[in-house]
């Protein structure tokens, strides 16, 4: 890099050369974009079964999750399956310039949905006791409703349900609120 004076020497050594009338610039080498680093990941959930990946944004370069195989010039990747994805940027005013990040990025498996609920009992309402009970068989990491997922508890036995209430019944994910599974039939009080 530096400026150049362009200088014709003769074809006979014994005269003087003729230096020319302009200069010539050779740039300096362009300067890699920083490291990327993520500025959000999204994992995947039942209700969005893929993930994203946003960049931290930097002016002058675009973007790659493929370890540079394809870029495009939006630091937000979406609909990601899930993998290992490897982050990579690259200067637009020299696209040999690129610079990966220092580790990847893993996007999740999609949760599996919980399997249907089960009922283990149901006490129907008597003279002494007016109200019904609905107790769950319980599942691991998992929360109950009684009311088609409008209202959920950790407990797997409901009391106090008044006569004539219908349990639709719904098993959920305490991890993923977006993953909810329902009962194959309901219950009347």
């Amino acid at each position: 890099p530096g400026t150049y004076l362009l200088v014709v020497p003769s074809a006979n050594n014994n005269t003087p050369s003729t230096p020319g009338t302009s200069t010539v610039t050779i740039n300096a080498v362009p300067t890699p974009a920083a490291t990327p680093t993520t500025a959000s990941v999204t994992q995947p959930t039942c209700g969005t079964p893929s993930g994203t990946i946003d960049f931290t944004p930097q002016a002058g370069v675009e973007y790659s999750v493929d370890n540079g195989v394809t870029f495009q010039s939006s630091p937000t990747f979406s609909g990601l399956a899930p993998g290992t994805y490897m982050l990579v940027v690259r200067n637009l005013a020299d696209t040999t310039c690129s610079t990966p990040a220092g580790s990847t990025v893993t996007i999740n498996a999609v949760p599996t949905r919980p399997g249907a609920p089960t009922i283990a009992s149901v006490t129907q309402p008597t003279c002494a006791v007016p109200s019904g009970t609905i107790v769950f068989n319980a599942q691991a990491g998992i929360q109950y409703s009684i009311n088609n997922g409008v209202s959920y508890q950790a407990s797997a036995t409901f009391t106090g349900i008044t006569p004539g209430t219908v349990c639709i019944c719904v098993a959920q994910s305490t991890t993923d609120n977006t993953c909810s599974t329902p009962a194959s039939s309901t219950i009347t009080i």
